[in-house]
């Protein structure tokens, strides 16, 4: 039974008869303080099962020399029906012992125990307070119910002080073990007491008081003291009578509490969880910058190889220019300087068009695909472990998959790729032509205002090998062309710069770009995370506030329950 179905069923039994559950170990002698209780011995074989059964004891007025009728509920419940008159004002519960209770008898654990009025815990002399007995009264306690301790088999006891060092020991261990200071404990001898009241109801109904109350065995079973606290306890006008009402009023109160309590505690699981899978999803997003910065130092090693490839390239072209912009480069020099504008191209414009510059671009493009593609499939991977980790982390209490696959496109698809527009807008016949025109300035920059006598003997001044006097000869006859041709190293170093400069800053914008295309690629990611995380989030959020809502009415409704508590207890005999 649900302690709402408890609480339901408690508050629907206040009108009924007080219900008190008789526990113990087996053969601690339960049975014969029942009998006694009853004044009969009507807890025998054949009237009732055997004590393995759970057993509900009610008031019937059948006649007294009539059988008691026992009977099983559909719902398996075993009830005996007698005509005792301790049953008009109280059920009783009879119990197998505390080790089958707490290994096999659910039923008690979850439904009797908790709507019992008062339990009566019946100890035996010899060995009082078992590992079973504390593990079942633990329990009994987790429902703050009223325990009477039974200390049975006094006779056991050779004198006053065996019995006192008994009942220390148990108000000790029942203080240590289970937190109980107000220990109401009751040695009896129920055997004795039972034996004493057959004895006075065989002889007569009518003097049947007085015969008990003279018997030796009843006045020694000490049974008149537990008989008389229990029998005050049905009477309202007393002090224990209206203990008995409170008790009664605070059963469903104490279910209540307990369920209260446990809603308490379910609550505040539930928002720990919800709070740590907000957590755990505000992870989820913060790995993906995480992500987004691995990722921008891989790029470094694609950028590198680009750049490594535009230096090579560049490399090619000028040492393919110091080689064309030689003095021993006859052809080259009578070229530029007899034909000027109107010569035709060199064989080293169509070396570099064909064997440096388009297997250059032709090499740079496949990579910035494969860039490209990198980043691409690397985003769309982690999106999708994203999500994964998403579903996974809020066990699919969410269901967004649609919109997810809906979206993923969108977010998650090719950007515009700059890095291979910087090297589509690069010109190959442009730079051909740059190369060509940067030769042929250094070269008519040098011997164009010659003529052919003077580059004749400028040649021979800076090519042929000769003796000093010679050099000096031909040096005073071709002053002006010597100047010429000793400009023509710094000259053919400025086209090398320039060359280089146009590699260097090719290399500068297909950086930036590469670096613009992964900026883009990783906000992507990021905003494609924010996407799919904001349900979860939202969803995760409004668990948090709901239960903190929840939280705050249920402790509202658990002190409106301490006042009716208070209320209950401040209840008196008028």
């Amino acid at each position: 039974m649900s302690e709402v179905a408890l609480l339901v069923d408690a508050a629907s039994r206040l009108k009924e008869p007080f219900l008190m559950v008789i526990v113990g170990e087996f053969n601690s002698g339960k049975s014969t303080v029942l009998n006694t209780l009853l004044g009969r011995r009507y807890l025998k074989e054949g009237v009732v099962p055997t004590t393995n059964e759970i057993t509900l004891l009610c008031y019937s007025k059948t006649d007294s020399n009539k059988q008691e009728r026992c009977e099983r509920n559909p719902d398996g419940q075993f009830i005996c029906y007698l005509s005792s008159p301790i049953l008009k004002n109280m059920n009783l519960v009879d119990t197998p012992g505390t080790n089958v209770i707490l290994q096999r008898q659910q039923r008690l654990t979850e439904e009797f125990v908790p709507r019992a009025d008062l339990v009566l815990f019946v100890l035996s002399s010899d060995r009082p307070l078992t590992e079973s007995e504390v593990s079942f009264l633990l329990y009994v306690q987790q429902w703050k119910k009223k325990v009477v301790f039974v200390l049975n088999k006094l006779d056991l006891y050779q004198n006053a002080s065996e019995l006192e060092e008994a009942t220390s020991f148990i108000k000790e261990n029942t203080l240590k073990l289970l937190g109980i200071a107000d220990l109401r404990l009751y040695p009896v001898s129920a055997r004795s007491a039972l034996e004493a009241k057959l004895y006075a109801l065989s002889f007569s109904a009518q003097n049947y008081e007085e015969l008990l109350y003279k018997d030796p065995r009843w006045i020694s079973s000490r049974f008149q003291e537990l008989e008389h606290f229990l029998f005050s306890f049905l009477d309202g006008s007393t002090d224990n009578g209206m203990e008995r009402m409170k008790l009664k009023l605070e059963t469903p109160v104490a279910i209540a509490e307990r369920l209260l309590d446990s809603a308490e505690r379910l609550l505040l699981q539930q928002h720990d969880k919800a709070s740590q899978e907000l957590i755990s999803i505000k992870e989820v997003v913060s790995s993906i910058k995480v992500y987004s910065m691995k990722m921008e130092s891989d790029s470094i090693s694609w950028k590198k190889r680009v750049v490594y490839m535009i230096e090579a390239a560049a490399a090619q072209a000028v040492k393919l220019m110091e080689f064309t912009l030689q003095l021993s480069n006859i052809d080259l020099i009578t070229t530029y300087a007899f034909k000027g504008e109107k010569s035709s191209p060199i064989a080293s414009t169509s070396t570099l068009q064909n064997e440096i510059i388009s297997p250059f671009l032709s090499d740079v493009q496949r990579l910035l695909g494969e860039y490209s593609e990198w980043l691409h499939s690397k985003i769309v991977c982690e999106g999708e472990l994203c999500l994964d980790r998403l579903q996974k982390q809020c066990n699919n209490e969410l269901d967004i998959g649609d919109v997810t696959q809906s979206k993923t496109v969108g977010f998650l698809e090719h950007g515009e790729e700059l890095s291979k527009k910087v090297m589509d807008n690069f010109s190959a016949s442009a730079a051909t032509k740059l190369f060509e025109q940067e030769i042929r300035e250094v070269v008519f920059g040098t011997v164009g205002g010659l003529g052919a006598a003077g580059l004749s003997a400028s040649l021979l001044t800076s090519v042929l090998p000769t003796t000093l006097e010679d050099l000096l000869a031909l040096s005073l006859c071709s002053a002006g062309g010597f100047l010429a041709i000793s400009k023509f190293p710094s000259r053919r170093k400025e086209a090398i710069q320039k060359v280089r400069k146009v590699a260097d800053g090719l290399a500068r914008k297909v950086e930036e770009a590469m670096q613009k295309d992964l900026l883009e690629a990783t906000e992507k990611l990021n905003d494609y995370a924010e996407f799919i995380s904001k349900p979860y989030q939202d969803s995760a959020q409004q668990r948090i506030d709901w239960l903190l809502e929840t939280q705050q009415e249920l402790a509202t409704t658990v002190q409106k329950l301490q006042d009716l508590k208070v209320q209950i207890q401040n209840l008196h005999v008028s």
